[in-house]
């Protein structure tokens, strides 16, 4: 599911109209948008994982929509580094194409990961360079090494 300023929680197959509303808005009458959503998403989100893996690949504005507390310990919150010549900074501009193919890749491969650690297994299984984070409130973060972006 990708979380969006204005449907909230929305499944890939959902059909939806063009729009462009940035996740840091604040709306005349409503406020912030992600305080909004902050209220509303957790069940949702909830009710979507289930007992599976909460896989975070939400940028810094999406993550204030909901905290992924309640999930913690069944969620792998993903960065993405490039490294050159020893020297790691976290991508931007091509954030979401490098998640996009690590969610490809796994999709293509049929794995399903239960577990952080059985992401990583599986990401590493398919060529990626994966360091794991300690386990914390929020999750486990994945810190996925890149040489080309």
């Amino acid at each position: 599911a990708v979380t969006s300023s204005v449907f909230g929680l929305v499944a890939l197959s959902d059909r939806i109209p063009a729009y462009r509303l940035s996740g840091d808005a604040s709306l005349p009458g409503l406020g912030p948008i992600a305080g909004h959503w902050r209220t509303h998403l957790g069940p949702a989100i909830e009710a979507t994982v289930g007992n599976g893996l909460l896989v975070d690949l939400r940028s810094g504005t999406y993550q204030n929509f909901w905290r992924t507390e309640p999930l913690a310990k069944r969620t792998a919150t993903v960065r993405v580094l490039h490294e050159v010549n020893g020297v790691r900074k976290v991508v931007s501009h091509f954030n979401k194409a490098t998640k996009g193919r690590l969610v490809r890749a796994l999709l293509e491969d049929g794995a399903a990961p239960r577990t952080p650690t059985g992401l990583t297994e599986a990401w590493r299984d398919l060529g990626w360079s994966v360091e794991v984070g300690t386990p914390g409130k929020t999750g486990t973060q994945l810190d996925v090494i890149v040489t080309e972006i």
